[in-house]
């Protein structure tokens, strides 16, 4: 594990990527800065494992003024990103409980690993060419392990596409450096084309390479399907007041203790495949 994580930093040193510190540049990397005001809307998403099946997963995020909120739905977990007290916080409803990481602390996580780099621990995660257009309508972005296909569409506000990007980023920062473990980089770089073109993604196609032996794209996907809604309704107001109200009963645990029970994602040992 340790080892995986190390070859995902020596990757970000590489690519450039920036890992936020709180200063003003950090701010605006955010999609916060204060002189743009932010859209509120909301992406649904529903994952398949089988496109003949229903979903495994329904998502509903919401995008307000100075914060993300992800209600998973299928397992009653939800996803907070604060941008205003710059935090990120999970909650397992059924269980009770949330767990609260500082953006700061998860950077300094990250960054405490990257004195462990080696130059050879790189590009085994990431693509070292943009997202290329297919026949098949589809953007395609691979590397050695795994492959993205997508289709995107133009936001109402190009902001939106920012706000999402963000979102997405802080999301696989914090379940790379916790359960599910999942490597974040290829990811990462989806997020940031997103983000430079100003675009959504209304279908991502997540094909996993290693369970492949040929490392074929033809093998199964996860596929996701979003449907963007261009601002909320009086129910979705409704239910962030309702997080709200709910939030002070649960209770605020440490990360061994909301991790301690068995995570439905995969484990560290099949990162190392």
């Amino acid at each position: 594990m340790a080892l995986y994580i190390r070859s995902i930093l020596a990757v970000m040193l590489i690519l450039g990527i920036r890992l936020p510190f709180g200063d003003q540049a950090t701010s605006v990397a955010l999609g916060q800065n204060q002189e743009s005001p932010q859209i509120e809307f909301r992406i649904d998403t529903d994952i398949y494992g089988d496109e003949s099946k229903p979903p495994i997963q329904s998502t509903q995020t919401m995008f307000l003024a100075t914060k993300t909120i992800e209600w998973d739905d299928t397992h009653r977990r939800l996803l907070l990103v604060d941008y205003l007290d710059r935090s990120i916080t999970l909650a397992d409803l059924p269980a009770q409980r949330k767990y609260r990481l500082a953006m700061s602390e998860l950077s300094e996580r990250l960054s405490r690993l990257q004195a462990q780099m080696t130059a050879q621990e790189n590009g085994i995660w990431t693509s070292s060419t943009p997202p290329r257009w297919t026949d098949g309508g589809f953007f395609e972005l691979g590397c050695e392990r795994s492959a993205y296909r997508f289709k995107t569409t133009p936001p109402k506000v190009q902001a939106m596409a920012t706000q999402y990007a963000d979102f997405a980023d802080w999301s696989v920062k914090m379940h790379a450096v916790n359960p599910p473990y999942k490597p974040p980089l290829l990811r990462m770089q989806l997020n940031a084309y997103l983000r430079a073109q100003g675009e959504l993604p209304t279908e991502i196609r997540l094909t996993d390479l290693r369970s492949d032996p040929n490392r074929t794209i033809s093998s199964r996907p996860v596929i996701a399907r979003l449907i963007v809604q261009d601002q909320l309704t009086g129910q979705d107001s409704d239910r962030v007041g309702d997080w709200e109200v709910l939030a002070s009963t649960l209770k605020t645990v440490s990360e061994v203790e909301y991790f301690q029970q068995a995570n439905s994602g995969p484990t560290n040992k099949l990162l190392r495949r």
